[in-house]
C-alpha cells in the first residue's frame, strides 16, 4: 500500500469517529426534525468556510464542479432529515445500521459507475465486495440488539396506543431505509467534482455546505410556512449546531480520504460509525441490554475487523 492510499484508508477511520457523534444530540433535542436541521444547516458552511480558509483553499472554482458541489449538500440535507426522523421513531441504536446501508451503495457507484475495480482483477474485486458485505452484515447483526423497555422513541413509547407505535415503528425503519439512500447518492456528484474535476475537496465542502444550509432553510419554509424560526433559545441552538460541528470535519475529512483512496473502500470504512454509535445507545442512552446480546455483538466485532481486513488489502488495487 503506498503511502497516498494508507493516508485515506485511515483517514476514512478517522471520519467514522466523527460521523458517529454527529446524530448524538440529537437525541438530547426538543426541536422538530425541520427546526433542528435548520439550526444544524446554518452551522455546517461556516465550520466549512473555516477550515477551507485554514488550508488556503481557493474559494473561486469552475461553475460545473460548484454546482455539483453544492448539490451534494441538497442530497445530504433529505438524507439527515430522514435520518433525524428515523431517531424519533425507532432511536439510535436500530436507525443507524439501516442508515449505513450507504456506504453498500456509494460502494457499488464506485464499482459500477466509477469502475474503481474490475473482474480482470478477481482477486482484489472479490476483496472489495467481500469487505463491503461484511461490514454491512456486522450493522445487520449488532442492530439486532434491542432494549425497548428503556427507549424514549415514538415505537417504544408506552403513553402512546398501540396503532401510533406501530406507524412510528414502520416509519422509523423507511426513513432509515430513506438516509442510506441520500447518503449514499451524493457520493456520486462529490467524486465527479473531486476526483473527475479536480476541485479542491476543501472548496467542495464548502459548497457542499451552502447546499446543507439553503435546502434546510427553503425546506423549513416550505414545511412551516415561516421565513425562520424562533429562537429556540441558547440550550437548543448550541445542540443543533454541535451537530454540524461534528459532522463537518467527518465529511471533509471522507472527501479528503476519497482523493486519495478508491470511494468503493473510503465509504465502508467509514461505516464503523455503526459500532461506535450503537456502543452511544448501549452506554449512555442504554437502547441495548449489552449483556442479552453478547452473542451478536462478538459476531458484528468479528465482521468488522474481517471487513476492514479484506478493504485494507484491496485498497491498493482500486483505481482513485
Amino acid at each position: 500500500m503506498n503511502g497516498a492510499t494508507a493516508v485515506g484508508f485511515w483517514q476514512a477511520v478517522g471520519c467514522s469517529v466523527f460521523f458517529a457523534a454527529y446524530i448524538l444530540p440529537r437525541k438530547l433535542s426538543r426541536l422538530s426534525v425541520h427546526e433542528y436541521q435548520f439550526w444544524l444547516g446554518m452551522m455546517v458552511p461556516i465550520v466549512a468556510i473555516l477550515v477551507a480558509a485554514s488550508m488556503g483553499a481557493p474559494f473561486a472554482t469552475g461553475a460545473s464542479n460548484t454546482l455539483l458541489a453544492f448539490s451534494c449538500g441538497i442530497i445530504w440535507t433529505f438524507g439527515s432529515l430522514c435520518y433525524s426522523s428515523a431517531v424519533d421513531c425507532i432511536g439510535v441504536a436500530r436507525s443507524t445500521p439501516v442508515k449505513n446501508l450507504a456506504p453498500m451503495f456509494a460502494s457499488l457507484y464506485g464499482i459500477f459507475i466509477f469502475h474503481e475495480y474490475s473482474i480482470r482483477d478477481p482477486q482484489s474485486f472479490a476483496m472489495a465486495l467481500g469487505g463491503v458485505a461484511a461490514m454491512v452484515g456486522a450493522a445487520f447483526v449488532i442492530g439486532r440488539a434491542s432494549a425497548p423497555e428503556n427507549e424514549t422513541a415514538a415505537a417504544y413509547d408506552a403513553a402512546l396506543s398501540t396503532e401510533a407505535r406501530r406507524r412510528a415503528f414502520l416509519m422509523g425503519w423507511v426513513f432509515s431505509v430513506g438516509a442510506a439512500f441520500f447518503y449514499g447518492l451524493y457520493s456520486i456528484p462529490l467524486k465527479t467534482a473531486v476526483v473527475k474535476g479536480e476541485m479542491n475537496p476543501y472548496s467542495a465542502n464548502v459548497f457542499l455546505g451552502l447546499g446543507i444550509f439553503v435546502t434546510s432553510w427553503l425546506w423549513f419554509v416550505l414545511r412551516e410556512r415561516r421565513a425562520t424560526p424562533a429562537w429556540p433559545g441558547r440550550k437548543e441552538a448550541a445542540i443543533s449546531q454541535l451537530a454540524a460541528v461534528l459532522w463537518t470535519p467527518g465529511q471533509i475529512l471522507g472527501t479528503v480520504a476519497m482523493a486519495n483512496v478508491a470511494m468503493s473502500i473510503s465509504w465502508p470504512v467509514s461505516n464503523l460509525s455503526t459500532l461506535l454509535t450503537v456502543a452511544w445507545g448501549v452506554w449512555v442512552f442504554h437502547e441495548v441490554h449489552l449483556e442479552r446480546h453478547i452473542r451478536e455483538v462478538i459476531a458484528a466485532l468479528a465482521l468488522y475487523a474481517g471487513g476492514l481486513a479484506l478493504l485494507f488489502f484491496a485498497a491498493p488495487h482500486g483505481k482513485v
